[in-house]
């Protein structure tokens, strides 16, 4: 007989409070740290009370995207490897010695895990899957039903959606197999209380709230308020760079590109939004535009969005220029790559030059995120994270660089 000895794992008070919990159903409000994905890990594979997979179950990890499924893949491969009887990536399967199985699913196909049986199952980030109510309706839930299985859904809030709907359900008396727990990062003791409170001091409160305090709220119209708008002219020779938020395109009704000229004043720390443009244009135009965009105010860097064939403008401005180009790769949501600039908004050190920038900017900055365009507050953010980068100064937030 082959002994397997699992050593236990220190959970502290909150993930405690979480996996000891009885109800069947758990949702879970995390703050970003609290250590949600690690103690879901544990739950489906190790923790002992008879369904887990070394213990022989059937269970399954659902993730929105790919590449947040990828390293708790890489993860639990690693971990599981002494107790492993085959492992597939391509298949998304890991199957132990004990018999147990454990599947990987991206909730990017509504229909995960449909015609499975599962004993436990975890949706990580579950609130940032768009597809998570037809999913666990038509898809995953009935997964549950030969084993009468249980399921976690874990995540830090985003709005009003159907996550925070199931974390209302574990809170209501008519739900009694429903349970729901609100953990912000604070819960974690082994994050030093500073590092929290310098966050607090770093992004806008809403943005706070929402990722270290777990609350919910509304990221709606409203993140700029009229008052944090200030105009004033730019001085002249301050250090320039550009965004550029892309759309190669000249049909009515389709995004448009746009064009951002941001400067910094070392001294005052003010920032100013020297000229924005928009305008929908084919290829060989948008890429005049920007030459004529850096003609006009010598940029130390231009950051242009860069995503599948819009690519193409970065290499061609590259090949045929001698201008300061570079890629941008948003890796995060549009209101994540704003906050960096949302913050200097919030402290009164944004200046609007009235004589570069348009009132349809005014109106964008007003209405965004809810807005029906939001492509010059796009350029602004890729301008913000450049500018931090060819002037210094200034940390950012879910945009890359290349």
């Amino acid at each position: 007989m082959t002994r397997i000895q699992i050593p236990p794992i220190d959970f502290h008070g909150g993930q405690q409070a979480v996996i000891t919990h009885p109800a069947r159903f758990k949702v879970v409000a995390a703050g970003r740290r609290f250590g949600k994905t690690m103690l879901a890990v544990e739950w489906l594979a190790l923790y002992d009370d008879g369904k887990s997979a070394i213990e022989g179950g059937s269970v399954a990890f659902f993730a929105p995207t790919y590449k947040l499924l990828a390293d708790v893949w890489a993860d639990m491969e690693r971990t599981l490897a002494p107790v492993t009887r085959k492992a597939n990536k391509t298949e998304q399967r890991i199957e132990l010695i004990t018999g147990g199985k454990i599947d990987f699913w991206t909730l990017e196909d509504p229909d995960a895990g449909r015609g499975r049986k599962y004993h436990k199952i975890v949706i990580d980030e579950a609130a940032h899957a768009r597809y998570l109510k037809d999913a666990w309706e038509q898809a995953i839930s009935p997964t549950l039903t030969d084993y009468r299985g249980q399921a976690w859904f874990i995540s830090t809030p985003k709005g009003l959606n159907y996550f925070h709907e199931l974390f209302q359900r574990g809170q209501d008396p008519a739900y009694p197999e429903w349970a729901s727990f609100h953990m912000p990062s604070t819960t974690n003791p082994y994050i030093p209380h500073g590092e929290i409170e310098t966050k607090r001091c770093e992004i806008p409160e809403l943005v706070f709230r929402q990722e270290y305090l777990a609350e919910f709220v509304v990221m709606g119209a409203g993140l700029i308020k009229p008052e944090m708008i200030v105009t004033t002219p730019c001085p002249p020779g301050l250090p320039v760079v550009l965004g550029v938020d892309l759309a190669i395109s000249e049909k009515e009704g389709a995004d448009f590109t746009a064009i951002v000229a941001m400067a910094r004043d070392p001294e005052s720390g003010l920032v100013y939004v020297k000229e924005v443009e928009r305008f929908r244009a084919g290829f060989h135009e948008v890429l005049e535009r920007i030459k004529a965009a850096a003609a006009r105010h010598k940029p130390r860097m231009i950051a242009v969005e860069q995503v599948q064939f819009q690519a193409a403008v970065v290499q061609e401005l590259a090949r045929t220029t001698l201008l300061p180009v570079r890629g941008v790769r948003a890796d995060r949501d549009k209101v994540t790559r704003f906050a960096p600039l949302l913050t200097r908004f919030e402290q009164h050190l944004v200046r609007l030059d009235p004589f570069g920038c348009p009132a349809v900017f005014r109106e964008e900055l007003l209405a965004f995120p809810e807005g029906k365009h939001d492509d010059m507050v796009d350029a602004a953010s890729h301008a913000f994270a450049a500018l931090g980068m060819a002037v210094g100064g200034y940390a950012t937030a879910g945009t890359r660089v290349f």
